[in-house]
């Protein structure tokens, strides 16, 4: 198999033998994924900064009924995902959107369907605060936090430049450490693109030439995580769910803090136009990753597909009826067989070693001999 730089020119020359490309032209293009996802300069990875976020991962304690932790909708049983239409939500309340998964979040300039922030820093700090979430107060949390020995002794270990370490910023910090190392690279996609030449079957690499010419879905799932991290109105149809009261509920909510006067004149998800209020983001969605993408049913944000043969038939009829589609999104005209080489050639994109880690034990209050495990 081959590594480094003669990996890298393999895979350019195998991708411009599919695509036909070679002119020259820059076209986007799909790759293996780096060993390594880049990190900040100011939160450098360290094992105990690792082994603080992973508990801190797992534990219930960062929301305000002690019953929901990140692992709640990013679990590691469930492809890092959760496998239900929306997002698990705090008791009493109800998501709106589709849970996106943890694996190789690492890779990504942008988070969240709207992509309302950059890195994963942010992005930990966002659902701890949110009522629908984890419904925590910081303050209250840097406290319950100061009453847990071990937390303590971890904060100055992890932040040893820090005067008061136990924070919300370094809680995500250490969060966003422990997600650093949740990626996988070993698919057959990746092991095949290094010259292994026998990792995808005719199948699969057929798919892969219908995903980077005829299909087009290249277009905007490229790069070695399979996105742009752009921005895209495919037309998703409406999943009924979202006329479920609790659901409209946390929407209107949302709507509300964004600056919307009458939310409930909106009945479904808009996506980023939530972020923007511009009419041109009506329905615009981070294109998500495809790696892995087998173990996360259901699909898009609002989970209104099943299988991924769902998927491929709604861009094959051209995505969904709506005036600001992507004017990329036209019929496809697929056979048969082509659409179950394309899902043969998704399924390659799953890695054969899932990282996989079991909820650890958390440590226990002043006084306390033990805690449960994490909740999900």
């Amino acid at each position: 198999m081959l590594t480094g730089k003669k990996a890298i020119l393999m895979s350019a020359v195998i991708l411009l033998s599919i695509s036909g490309a070679s002119d020259g032209a820059k076209k986007p293009t799909i790759a293996p994924l780096p060993a390594k996802p880049p990190e900040p300069k100011d939160n450098p990875t360290t094992p105990v900064k690792v082994k603080l976020g992973k508990l801190l991962y797992f534990d219930p304690r960062l929301s305000g009924d002690g019953s929901v932790s990140c692992a709640t909708c990013h679990d590691p049983a469930h492809g890092w995902a959760k496998k239900r239409v929306m997002s698990p939500a705090y008791p009493e309340n109800k998501h709106f959107r589709h849970s996106p998964t943890v694996l190789n979040v690492a890779y990504n300039t942008l988070m969240f369907w709207d992509g309302r922030v950059k890195t994963l820093e942010e992005q930990a700090e966002k659902p701890i605060l949110s009522p629908f979430e984890m419904n925590m107060n910081y303050d209250l949390l840097e406290e319950r936090l100061e009453a847990i020995p071990e937390y303590r002794k971890l904060f100055k270990e992890a932040f040893p430049g820090d005067r008061d370490p136990v924070n919300i910023k370094n809680v995500a910090k250490a969060i966003a450490a422990f997600e650093r190392t949740i990626v996988c690279n070993d698919s057959p996609f990746d092991r095949y693109m290094r010259g292994d030449k026998g990792a995808m079957d005719e199948e699969q690499i057929r798919g892969m030439k219908l995903f980077v010419g005829k299909a087009g879905c290249v277009q905007c799932h490229n790069g070695p995580n399979f996105t742009d991290n752009k921005f895209h109105v495919t037309g998703v149809p409406k999943n009924r769910v979202e006329d479920e009261p609790l659901v409209a509920a946390t929407r209107n909510f949302v709507l509300r803090q964004a600056g919307f006067r009458n939310p409930e004149k909106i009945d479904r998800d808009l996506g980023r136009f939530f972020l923007t209020g511009k009419s041109k983001d009506k329905g615009s969605f981070k294109t998500p990753t495809l790696r892995n993408v087998s173990l996360t049913p259901p699909y898009m944000h609002n989970g209104v597909f099943k299988t991924l043969e769902e998927v491929v038939e709604f861009y094959n009829k051209g995505g969904g009826d709506v005036p600001n589609k992507d004017r990329r999104l036209k019929p496809l005209n697929l056979t048969e067989e082509e659409k179950y080489a394309l899902v043969a050639f998704l399924e390659a994109l799953t890695c054969e070693n899932v990282p996989f880690i079991e909820e650890p034990e958390l440590p226990p209050y002043e006084g306390e001999k033990r805690v449960k495990k994490g909740g999900r």
